[in-house]
């Protein structure tokens, strides 16, 4: 009997040993401003945080962000064709911002007096698995980078 038991048990935990691997749990992803720069020609390059904390990696095949700076107005950003993230992992991407020249004052001022820079991110990613649209909006400020004229994080 005990050798039956045994045996039992065995292909018990054989047959649990070949099911699937553990549930993929999708969370919607956030996008944060890492770091605003002012390039030497003087456009505005924008490096933005996007963070997957699902539990399994996205692929998204669409991003759409647009950017206010203070109370200015929107800057529209295009993302890539294609960003990959693994699972409870984040990416970092770079963009130009065609800023106006009143959000360009509003930098200059606030920049003139070392003073912080609030942001609204606002848009949307789009995933391919699961075939799904997430909403973003993020509010957020960034502080200018000690030595660094034109650059704030």
């Amino acid at each position: 009997m005990p050798r039956f038991i045994a045996s039992a048990l065995a292909l018990l935990l054989l047959i649990v040993g070949c099911a699937s691997g553990p549930t993929i749990r999708y969370f919607p992803p956030q996008a944060s401003l890492k770091e605003l720069k002012q390039q030497p020609d003087g456009q505005w390059l924008a490096q933005i945080r996007v963070q997957n904390f699902s539990t399994g990696a996205m692929d998204f095949s669409e991003i759409r962000l647009k950017i206010q700076i203070q109370d200015g107005s929107w800057a529209e950003l295009s993302g890539p064709a294609s960003l990959n993230i693994g699972a409870s992992n984040a990416e970092v991407l770079s963009l130009s911002v065609p800023f106006n020249a009143d959000t360009l004052q509003a930098i200059r001022e606030r920049q003139d007096k070392t003073q912080p820079l609030r942001y609204r991110l606002e848009g949307s990613l789009r995933s391919r698995d699961p075939n799904r649209t997430y909403p973003l909006t993020y509010d957020g400020r960034l502080n200018p980078a000690p030595g660094l004229t034109g650059v704030y994080r």
